[in-house]
């Protein structure tokens, strides 16, 4: 596994431009930094030969704490062993409670179609991922807000002189 700085200057304007490229021999991972999470887009093939060097870059970006957006959509190639990684970083993610999203692929899609029951987060694109991430945050936000007004001190409100009632 190598990674080397991007060199292709040709990107899309609604796409941020790539830092750099991890070569997993045969699957090339390219690292996006969002402002919302970090998007990994995976090309080329993940086959038997470098399941384990894909996972492990993966995790890499899961110490980070950041959400994470796995764009499986440019992918040619999936094979079993890799669906099988995908799983199991899936499960420590949910143990960690790191938010991450899966953007599906023609290669993902062939074996998610027979393995139905699968449990990925599987979202259509990346904006629909980083969308998930923006709810994930406004939904802590007005958590944490209604959690501060709950404890804070109660005002007093001021009593008036109220016809027959003591003061």
């Amino acid at each position: 596994m190598t990674a080397s700085p991007e060199m292709r200057t040709p990107h899309l304007p609604e796409e941020p431009r790539c830092r750099y490229v991890i070569d997993c021999g045969g699957a090339q991972l390219h690292v996006h930094a969002r402002s919302l999470a970090t998007a990994l887009r995976i090309d080329g093939e993940i086959d038997a030969s470098n399941t384990d060097r894909v996972a492990q870059a993966i995790r890499h970006f899961s110490k980070l704490k950041a959400p994470l957006i796995l764009d499986l959509s440019h992918l040619d190639f999936l094979c079993v062993a890799g669906l099988r990684a995908l799983l199991s970083l899936n499960d420590e993610h949910q143990q960690t409670r790191l938010h991450c999203s899966v953007v599906s692929g023609p290669a993902l899609h062939r074996l998610t179609r027979v393995i139905t029951d699968h449990g990925l987060p599987i979202v259509e694109s990346v904006p629909e991922a980083l969308e998930l991430v923006e709810d994930g945050i406004r939904a802590r936000r007005r958590l944490v807000s209604r959690l501060a007004r709950q404890h804070e001190p109660q005002r007093k409100i001021p009593t008036t002189h109220v016809a027959g009632m003591p003061c």
